[in-house]
């Protein structure tokens, strides 16, 4: 320990950095009302020093009229990764880390350390899965630049949607970034719309950039009446549809055989998960028994009509009017004699 001036630390030198990339206002006032309570780090380098830990600090200081500052001090020979693995654990266990500070530090493990030799307290320190890939998928977040790391800390992002688009190129890594941080929508979404742009553009053999600023997509993102909840709606809907066709073709269509058989306001009809299997729901909405009386006596016509039994087919153009039970049992009848011949 001993007090160093500011003529003898080259604070131009960032080698050690690791930027928050968000304001740290508790810091400020910290300094503001103690001045300097931690000392902050500096390495020997040649007749100077360099800063390891304390940036913030440091520069407050200087801005403030101070000659220098007491500080830590890491010998000229002192191991480059001993110095690193100190600044990391300090880093890591000092306090909460957000998404970028967690990719620099990762971009720096991998550089400094073999995948396998990476100290398996930093990575649970940091909820960081040690499965090969991913150190290296945190460090192409970190070369993304500062426009990917200024997304990241921003805590809008969630770590598996940053870690799902690491790979992707640039453009459309930036883009899907952008658009999850102004849709702040939740993890579970976010993962959700990534996969989903992500199979879209490999079927269509586009970029993700490509499915995000398509008209559709863009008439949603950028729409003045929407807010960011209408807007993550909207988003997903088209997706969904862009990525299964088939599915949402049906969805439509049975929403329009709803509308057509006039079902009562209190009863609902659920579809199989994706229209799989046999087994259907019907939901009754009532506040006692008389308007259950009345619901019932009012869907009775549509149940026991053959108009109820239209929603169970959907191999119908769009519009097309629902087959009657007769029309049905001779569809199945052609396809019968169809399979037999």
């Amino acid at each position: 320990m001993r007090f160093a001036t500011f003529s003898e630390i080259d604070l131009d030198n960032r080698t050690f950095e690791i930027r928050r990339f968000a304001a740290s206002t508790r810091l400020k006032d910290s300094l503001a009302r103690f001045g300097i309570l931690d000392p902050p780090w500096l390495q020997q380098k040649g007749a100077q020093y360099i800063a390891v830990d304390g940036f913030q600090r440091l520069g407050w200081a200087k801005e403030n009229g101070a000659k220098g500052a007491v500080c830590r001090i890491f010998g000229q020979d002192c191991d480059i990764r001993e110095v690193w693995s100190r600044r990391i654990e300090k880093k890591i266990f000092e306090s909460g880390i957000n998404l970028a500070e967690k990719a620099q530090i990762m971009s720096v493990l991998i550089v400094a350390f073999q995948s396998q030799e990476i100290p398996s307290f930093f990575l649970s320190g940091m909820n960081v899965s040690n499965r090969p890939d991913v150190p290296a998928k945190w460090a192409l977040l970190s070369a993304g630049g500062t426009e990917t790391l200024e997304m990241l800390a921003s805590g809008a992002i969630a770590e598996r949607a940053a870690l799902e688009v690491a790979e992707w190129d640039e453009r459309s890594r930036d883009s899907l970034l952008s658009v999850l941080k102004a849709l702040k929508c939740s993890a579970s979404i976010q993962v959700e719309i990534v996969e989903h742009i992500r199979e879209i553009a490999v079927r269509e053999q586009k970029s993700g950039a490509d499915i995000i600023e398509a008209p559709r997509s863009r008439e949603i993102l950028m729409s003045g009446d929407l807010n960011h909840r209408q807007k993550t709606q909207a988003l997903r809907t088209l997706l969904a549809e862009l990525r299964y066709p088939r599915l949402s073709s049906r969805q439509n269509q049975f929403r329009r055989d709803l509308e057509a058989l006039g079902l009562p306001s209190g009863i609902r009809i659920i579809p199989p998960p994706a229209f799989e299997g046999n087994n259907w729901e019907m939901e009754l909405s009532f506040n006692g028994p008389e308007e259950l009386r009345k619901i019932v006596h009012s869907a009775r016509s549509i149940v026991e009509s053959d108009r109820l039994d239209a929603i169970w087919r959907w191999d119908r153009r769009p519009g097309s009017p629902l087959p009657s039970a007769a029309a049905r049992q001779k569809q199945d009848e052609n396809k019968t004699t169809s399979n037999e011949g």
